[in-house]
């Protein structure tokens, strides 16, 4: 979070001082925290489909459950909005 708060900073900075270097900076902040944004949406898309999947499995007695995994794996999905996917 460091980078975060130097490139805030920066951004701040740049707008008490001067216009368009702020113009700049924040396009700049935008696209690096957007980007960052959407690798964090992707990894959290991918922990719910696994887990999604880990359940249904269970669920229809492909793999030996065992109901602390269990507990588990339905808090995290509860967790991260997954819970909705189950049938």
């Amino acid at each position: 979070m460091n980078d975060f708060n130097q490139d805030m900073q920066s951004l701040l900075n740049a707008y008490d001082s001067n216009w368009e270097d702020y113009l700049i900076l924040r396009e700049q902040f935008i696209e690096k925290y957007s980007l960052s944004v959407e690798k964090l949406q992707e990894q959290l898309n991918t922990a719910k489909k696994a887990l999604t999947e880990i359940t249904k499995m269970a669920d229809s007695g492909d793999v030996t459950w065992n109901e602390d995994i269990k507990a588990v794996t339905n808090s995290a999905l509860a967790a991260i909005g997954g819970d909705d996917d189950r049938e």
